[in-house]
């Protein structure tokens, strides 16, 4: 069975960037700027002609001790497209793409560096112009998956 669902990964050290990318994809994409992103939906309207509701889990299922398939046990219908923050090397890491596998996701994961430089995945200083530079440049490479994807996966 092809999958009809989407999860945008993003791997990373605790205070790494990942709740700053999904804050920033919101902002970019949904027009809300949040000091705080919280788990649930979010609409995101201009990344193709119609407005995407998608579920975002930006704190992990390692950070939290909750298990995607805890999060979502009772849920009768999944979100099309989720958003989830995981840790590169944390307890649940493998219980989430486990999860996610399980329940057919397309798995497109991004993985931040824990190293200073000028990759768009390398850490950044907060309140520069070169965080909102690599922010930017995430979102648009998340995003232009995500694209490709709805494109083949969400038809």
């Amino acid at each position: 069975m092809d999958s009809k669902r989407i999860a945008i990964v993003i791997l990373g050290l605790p205070n790494s960037g990942k709740s700053s990318t999904f804050k920033h994809i919101v902002l970019k994409y949904g027009g809300k700027k949040l000091q705080r992103i919280k788990r649930g939906w979010q609409s995101l309207k201009k990344i193709n002609s119609s407005i995407l509701r998608v579920y975002f889990v930006p704190a992990s299922p390692t950070e939290t001790n909750i298990k995607l398939e805890d999060r979502f046990k009772d849920w009768k219908e999944l979100p099309e497209i989720l958003f989830v923050a995981e840790q590169t090397d944390g307890h649940n890491r493998q219980s989430t793409f486990d999860f996610l596998d399980k329940h057919e996701y397309k798995i497109l994961k991004f993985e931040l560096s824990n190293q200073n430089g000028d990759g768009i995945w390398d850490r950044f200083k907060k309140n520069t112009e070169e965080e909102e530079n690599k922010l930017n440049d995430r979102t648009r490479e998340i995003v232009s998956k995500l694209k490709e994807e709805i494109k083949t996966v969400l038809v």
